[in-house]
């Protein structure tokens, strides 16, 4: 067996059957599959006990835990050496596992790799590739901290030994926490991007990633588990919560944007008047804008030290 993929689920009878399927559709068979029903209280369960392909692995949680909590299930019950993750409202295409398989069969120093995806907004369809670069340990984490790469949980592959040996995602976390999970996988070997898009991101009103409201309080998780975002990192986390703070104000959300500003000042996150916060936040962007592109990112070693 060469990858096992996890799935976890809560209440999406509506789209977990199209996920299932386009994991049991590649184009590499000896895989398996881990579905971890999060307590569901839908269809979902009655519809799984139809599923009797040998590769299917169900694991049905007694109470909620959380998307977190079941991927780390999946990731310790996995039998394989790489383990990758599909979210259940987005679905793989047919070769979404053989690259990745590929690229840790040609370079034994990888720990991750992510892959490219069309992605569905409101209204509209887009592809989003990432560069075609590998990433050094330390270049690969700085990459994350500072969002040169985009992170989706359905386009990340990893060793299991190494997910395994961090202890998974974070629990604590309801956003994010794929990016975090990746950052302390890093110190175990490189980052391969992978530029073929081979999975599609479906939008779903009620998904984690939309809940905007709760942005705040989901930086400062984050900032929990990495708090040399407040320090050794400073100006990129005053960067990341004023980008929502801006965000706040450009939806109309004057309310919403004065309590994210004043309890990021509390963190230490901003600090200062408005002038120096801008003047971190215009560096931050323009170092961003200039290094996320491939020829950048190939030359990339790490932070850089005056960010502290």
């Amino acid at each position: 067996m060469r990858c096992s993929v996890v799935i976890p689920s809560y209440n999406r009878i509506n789209v977990l059957p199209r996920a299932v399927a386009s994991v049991l559709e590649q184009d590499v068979s000896d895989i398996e599959l881990i579905i971890v029903d999060d307590d569901s209280t839908d269809a979902t369960r009655d519809w799984l006990t139809t599923l009797s392909d040998p590769r299917v692995t169900i694991i049905l949680l007694p109470q909620r835990r959380g998307v977190s909590a079941a991927r780390n299930i999946g990731i310790n019950a996995a039998r394989a050496p790489l383990v990758a993750f599909l979210d259940s409202d987005d679905s793989y295409l047919p070769h979404r596992l053989s690259g990745p398989l590929a690229a840790f069969d040609r370079d034994a120093s990888l720990v991750c790799t992510l892959s490219s995806a069309n992605k569905e907004a409101p209204g509209k369809l887009y592809t989003s590739p990432l560069p075609d670069v590998t990433l050094a340990p330390q270049a690969f984490e700085w990459a994350l901290y500072c969002d040169l790469i985009g992170v989706d949980g359905s386009g990340i592959t990893v060793r299991t030994a190494a997910a395994r040996a961090v202890g998974g995602f974070c629990e604590h976390m309801k956003l994010t926490e794929d990016r975090e999970f990746l950052i302390r996988l890093a110190p175990y070997g490189a980052g391969r991007l992978l530029p073929e898009v081979t999975w599609e991101k479906s939008w779903t009103t009620d998904s984690l990633s939309n809940d905007w409201k709760n942005a705040g309080h989901a930086l400062l998780a984050y900032v929990e588990q990495r708090p040399e975002l407040a320090t050794r990192f400073r100006k990129l986390g005053s960067y990341l919560a004023s980008k929502i703070v801006v965000s706040d104000l450009r939806r109309g959300d004057f309310g919403t944007a004065l309590t994210n500003w004043e309890v990021f000042r509390r963190a230490g996150l901003l600090r200062g008047g408005l002038a120096r916060v801008w003047r971190d936040h215009r560096e931050v962007r323009n170092y961003r804008r200039a290094m996320s592109n491939r020829d950048a990112l190939s030359k990339l070693a790490g932070a850089p030290a005056q960010w502290d």
